[in-house]
């Protein structure tokens, strides 16, 4: 049986990174509208439509997500279990970068 007093190092380390990136990626949009917007001489309107898919995405995926659950009566989360879960969207936010990187 585990000692209730050890600390889960790995679960720890893997939150701290997940939000972390998340964090980049948020705080990385108040750079890179700007730069849209000059670059490709885009209106205030059409800037901020950059940082509304950002959010939006976020929340099509979740309720999609919550969708799914309903209509299956399965909680994906629960059945993979957090510590995988973390693993998979790391493995997933990598594959995307790398895969739409034009400097790779």
């Amino acid at each position: 049986m585990e000692n209730s007093n050890t600390t889960k190092t790995s679960a720890l380390l893997t939150l701290i990174s997940v939000f972390f990136f998340w964090g980049f990626l948020a705080a990385s949009n108040g750079i890179f509208i700007p730069f849209c917007k000059t670059h490709f001489s885009l209106s205030q309107f059409q800037s901020q439509l950059i940082d509304s898919a950002f959010y939006g995405a976020y929340f099509i995926g979740s309720l999609l997500l919550y969708l799914f659950s309903l209509q299956f009566n399965k909680d994906i989360i629960n059945k993979v279990g957090y510590k995988k879960n973390d693993y998979l969207r790391i493995a997933d936010f990598y594959y995307w970068c790398a895969d739409h990187d034009p400097c790779c």
